[in-house]
């Protein structure tokens, strides 16, 4: 009796504990959480806007892959550039630019999340083999996302968050995986 208590009392704070999500049109503007099309969700938890992915083949395409690039480390161009709709310049930083000029959900100011901040949205509890909320980030790929961390003492590897086991990784800048840009709600 008293271990099923605990259980249920533990589930429960793990889940209260979570994302506080709500779903933002491609305005900006909160929208009903059974709306079927949004563009962003807002973390009222961590104070953070998150960009939805599309089914759809275009810039926010949920298979569109990319090489980590800031400018200074990373890959601009290479090998494994070829996996993003306009088929050139699939790095971080141009996906980050295209995402700014079009301002998304009525920002400029989109960027690759941290390793704690991607972390954030991950979600062991779900029903999904995802490890996210799919209610509110469909067509999130079982695979890696990029985060804008760096490793400290190898400058050419960046940390990744995968949506199947959690946790994170540190991979080569030149490989090509998933992106998931964020911006601060303040």
């Amino acid at each position: 009796m008293k271990r099923s208590l605990l259980l249920s009392l533990f589930l429960l704070l793990s889940i209260s504990a979570g994302a506080e999500l709500m779903k933002m049109s491609g305005d900006g503007e909160i929208l009903k959480s059974d709306n079927s099309d949004w563009s962003c969700v807002l973390d009222k938890k961590s104070s953070l806007v998150w960009e939805v992915k599309n089914e759809d083949e275009g810039l926010q395409y949920a298979l569109n892959t990319y090489t980590w690039f800031d400018g200074q480390s990373g890959r601009d161009s290479g090998t494994y550039t070829k996996n993003c709709y306009w088929g050139k310049n699939c790095n971080t930083k141009s996906y980050i630019k295209d995402i700014n000029k079009i301002e998304l959900c009525s920002y400029t100011d989109w960027r690759l999340p941290t390793r704690n901040e991607l972390n954030s949205i991950v979600d062991y509890y779900g029903d999904s083999d995802a490890l996210i909320n799919t209610d509110f980030f469909p067509n999130t790929q079982i695979d890696t996302y990029w985060t804008s961390t760096t490793l400290k003492d190898s400058p050419s590897l960046a940390y990744e968050i995968p949506f199947f086991f959690g946790g994170s990784i540190a991979r080569d800048k030149t490989i090509d995986t998933f992106v998931r840009l964020v911006r601060s709600a303040n």
